[in-house]
């Protein structure tokens, strides 16, 4: 007897095969049997004729840690077919959570309704389970967070007796099933670590045969030397090493995009295991702070806002801002995406320049003062990259799709705002635009991208492919519908196609509708 017998869907296994007619049967969570299967005897049987199965979809580089705590639960990431995601990118995790980095992160998740009540990552696990995850969440561990429990924001190279508390830390999460670190080489505190630190990490991770991912110090003006820091890290360590959103921003920089590729693929063909992600749009977002220097965000919260309100301070930061980006690009590129503030909400999807327009304002002193009246937390997208630098990254085979972005709602406070669309869309986008419009990739192989290459790189074994033994995470989809909804204007809506998305032998999205299932749970690592 199965609990769920799927007929006649024509199937994709992951492993890259052409798509065959097959049928799956579903026991508990797990997947029990593939082929033509005579036996109907199945609690509920699904007629899969004319759609096409795949096992679920896996988010190489997510940041729902805190996201997936908020009421009602957002659902961005399954309706795309998402069943997995890699959370805790870009040097910022569920945990650790101590000390004054711990008060920042309660601070930051307040307009989530998200109570911070836990301080490691077994406790974050308890939390995230108990109040029920509609997918999987496999947890890499922050470089901010060690660092920011041992140094908080300082200005300067660890010491060695930090860099072994850091060390300790990470060991700790480690042994508790997370799979790797990552860093945000840009963000403070990441941003003020020196090689030495982030070696030194590595090697933990190596031990664990974990994943080191980064957002490496610079996609822009100095991405060939954050390049090769990042493969040197990889080159003495040995550490798995997957690069976050590959990308080359601003328009003076989409030509280094070949000499890119050429130091990947030396290393590659050195026999280092080097991947990344990218998601399919080419507009970034994060916070807008992001665009001051290093020194200006020193200190934490408190002190970068003093700094940003004096206006000494403020030319002398914009001066330097300016060595980067032009104040034209900043005006007509950079839209502010969500604001806490019910004052400044009218300014969400207009651009830096329209904003300083309707306040009265110079675009330096707009800039500025938003980020004073937010506190920081507000959120841009930045128009900054090229749509043949894209192609070419999403065909390299070493590339996989990751929507950089946290899950997002329709109704509730994950409804506010107007997030990036990569949240809602970034996997129909996938299949839609470079599958179906622009013949990228078959079907197959673009499947293989968001299933299986994941899967092997994080060393997710029991996932990432439709076969007897592993589990039931799976997708169903109707090719000729699929298609994101999502836009930069209006990006709180679901794609089209995805049918059904089971997680763990249980439908959470059904005939295009929710279900009131929670099967998902917090990956650990063997």
């Amino acid at each position: 007897m199965f609990d769920v017998l799927i007929k006649g869907a024509a199937l994709i296994d992951g492993i890259g095969q052409k798509a065959k007619v097959e049928d799956v049967g579903i026991r508990g969570d797990s997947i029990v049997e593939v082929g033509q299967i005579e036996s109907i005897a199945a609690r509920e049987i699904f007629d899969g004729r004319g759609y096409f199965l795949c096992p679920g979809f896996i988010d190489a580089h997510s940041h729902s840690d805190f996201n997936i705590l908020a009421e009602p639960f957002g659902g961005s990431k399954i309706r795309q077919g998402v069943t997995t995601e890699v959370c805790g990118n870009c040097g910022l995790s569920a945990a650790p959570l101590l000390g004054d980095y711990k008060k920042q992160r309660e601070k930051s998740v307040k307009a989530l309704g998200v109570d911070i009540t836990w301080s490691d990552f077994k406790e974050y696990r308890k939390v995230a389970e108990g109040k029920g995850l509609p997918l999987n969440i496999v947890p890499l561990i922050g470089h901010g967070n060690l660092r920011g429990a041992v140094i908080g924001y300082k200005n300067r190279k660890a010491s060695a007796y930090e860099i072994n508390e850091m060390k300790v830390l990470l060991e700790k999460e480690m042994k508790e099933g997370a799979w790797g670190l990552s860093s945000g080489l840009i963000y403070p505190p990441g941003v003020y670590a020196g090689q030495d630190e982030l070696i030194e990490l590595s090697n933990i991770v190596k031990e664990f045969n974990g994943v080191y991912t980064s957002h490496i110090r610079s996609e822009s003006d100095h991405l060939i030397d954050a390049i090769d820091e990042v493969i040197a890290l990889a080159k003495e360590t040995g550490v798995s090493l997957q690069i976050s959103h590959l990308k080359t921003m601003g328009e003076k920089n989409w030509n280094k995009l070949p000499l890119v590729f050429e130091k990947i693929e030396r290393a590659l063909d050195e026999g280092m295991d080097i991947t990344a992600d990218r998601y399919p749009y080419i507009a970034g977002s994060t916070g807008l702070d992001a665009i001051l220097p290093a020194w200006a965000c020193a200190g934490g919260a408190d002190a970068e806002i003093e700094r940003i309100r004096q206006g000494s301070n403020r030319k002398k930061i914009f001066s330097e801002i300016l060595m980067t980006v032009s104040e034209k690009e900043i005006a007509e590129t950079i839209m502010i995406a969500r604001v806490v503030t019910g004052k400044n909400r009218y300014l969400e999807g207009k651009s830096i320049g329209e904003a300083a327009q309707l306040r009265g304002q110079h675009v330096k002193d707009a800039l500025f003062d938003l980020l004073v009246e937010e506190e920081l937390d507000i959120d841009a997208i930045f128009f900054s990259m090229n749509e043949d630098n894209l192609r070419d990254i999403l065909k390299k085979e070493y590339v996989m799709p990751g929507s950089d972005a946290s899950v997002w709602g329709t109704s509730g406070l994950l409804a506010k705002g107007k997030p990036h669309p990569r949240a809602f869309g970034t996997f129909p986008r996938f299949i839609k635009k470079y599958v179906m419009e622009q013949k990228l990739f078959e079907i197959e192989a673009a499947v293989k991208k968001m299933t299986v290459l994941p899967a092997e790189k994080f060393g997710i074994a029991d996932r990432g492919k439709i076969k007897k033994g592993l589990k039931a995470d799976i997708v169903i989809f109707d090719l000729d519908k699929i298609v994101d909804r999502a836009t930069y204007d209006d990006p709180h809506q679901y794609p089209d196609g995805i049918i059904n998305v089971m997680v763990n032998g249980k439908w959470v999205v059904k005939e295009n509708n929710f279900t009131e299932e929670k099967p998902g749970k917090v990956l650990l690592k063997n």
